[in-house]
């Protein structure tokens, strides 16, 4: 009896140990914390910086995102990048978060400018091109001050970064007028702001107007109102809606709505797509078969069987359907229940033949298949 006691107490003791040792837990680092000594702003400034998870096993080049207040946004674009990984949204980048510290921003992004743009050009870098694999393509970022600082940058140095995104810029409203329409810039310009930002949505009207009215040549640029945010929340979706766009041709081809489709150029808008994408990226330059797939379903989707047996056809049909029996069997299975429902059951049953060549006993295509026939047979 004192034995199983002392057993029991013996166990108690180590589940108690095992458990505060769990609830230790272990360090969660997400990239490294790096402090360079700047002539430029004469200080110590920290930066961190966040490699793609391969990056130790290739030998690969990347993009870098630069993001201003990395005390505040760098986690956040590093979630982005693992969710576009998971997705296939875009390529792997590096990521640089610059800290800073409140009141001192406003007189880096403001007074100090000049000093700061500095140090981001001349010092920063040179530093992360000189320590790690970049492919000479550069994004910027920032939010609010930061966001006017970035304004700025793109006037004074347009193509330093391949993409700059600005998130509820303020203030920029004067700094507008300086904007030469009759210049070139070839890079790319994302802003947005919250309808509810009485002052900062002055100033990207404006530019809005502007951009509008006087296009710049090879300035590619986006402007988004995010209704249901408010000042201080801009930054997350700018930077979502900014990257997702400058990476859009990563993605391979992929549609969810007819009518958009048919506006945004129909198939010489996805033809398009797939040549850009093998153009930056190195995929083929073909629409894959998963691409062919969802503009076909755009269609039956929207019940719209003209463009449903227009866009079939203009895919090479015969040998579009043998691809997606040997790739995407479920898919034939669609389009043949598509054909039933606009009352084309010889169709439906030719294709629910050719499913049961790969698939002879099962019961639900020879049901499926006998009731395609059965509707035929009262059509007639």
């Amino acid at each position: 009896m004192k034995m199983k006691v002392i057993t029991a107490t013996i166990a108690i003791v180590l589940m108690f140990f095992g458990v505060q040792a769990q609830s230790e837990g272990i360090p969660n680092v997400v990239g490294t914390n790096h402090l360079l000594s700047s002539k430029i702003l004469n200080e110590e400034r920290g930066v961190q910086i966040y490699l793609p998870p391969d990056y130790q096993d290739s030998d690969k080049t990347y993009p870098v995102v630069y993001v201003l207040d990395g005390q505040r946004f760098f986690l956040h674009v590093v979630s982005l990048s693992q969710s576009f990984q998971q997705f296939k949204l875009a390529p792997e980048f590096i990521i640089v978060g610059i800290n800073n510290s409140y009141p001192n921003r406003f007189g880096h992004f403001g007074k100090e400018k000049e000093n700061f743009k500095g140090f981001l050009k001349d010092e920063l870098m040179p530093y992360v091109n000189e320590n790690f694999r970049t492919k000479g393509e550069n994004l910027l970022f920032g939010w609010e001050y930061g966001g006017s600082f970035v304004f700025h940058m793109m006037m004074d140095h347009p193509t330093l970064f391949n993409a700059y995104l600005m998130a509820s810029p303020f203030p920029i409203f004067d700094a507008i007028d300086d904007l030469d329409t009759s210049s070139n810039m070839e890079t790319q310009l994302y802003f947005a702001v919250s309808p509810d930002e009485y002052d900062v949505m002055h100033s990207t009207e404006k530019l809005n107007r502007k951009l509008t009215s006087n296009p710049i040549d090879g300035l590619d640029w986006k402007y988004f109102e995010f209704e249901l945010e408010e000042h201080r929340s801009t930054g997350y979706p700018t930077l979502y809606h900014g990257l997702r766009d400058y990476f859009k041709y990563y993605q391979e081809f992929e549609t969810n709505n007819l009518i958009k489709f048919i506006n945004a150029g129909g198939m010489a808008y996805a033809l398009n797509h797939a040549r850009e994408r093998a153009k930056r990226y190195g995929f083929e330059p073909n629409l894959s078969l998963w691409s062919r797939f969802t503009i076909v379903r755009s269609a039956m989707r929207a019940d719209d069987f003209y463009h449903f047996e227009t866009l079939l056809n203009s895919m090479d049909k015969d040998v579009f359907i043998q691809e997606l029996i040997e790739n995407r069997d479920y898919a034939v299975s669609q389009i043949a229940t598509f054909y039933e429902k606009n009352n084309r059951f010889q169709e439906a049953i030719e294709l629910y033949d050719l499913l049961l060549k790969k698939y002879p006993n099962s019961e639900s295509l020879l049901t499926k298949k006998k009731n395609a026939i059965q509707h035929l047979t009262k059509k007639q």
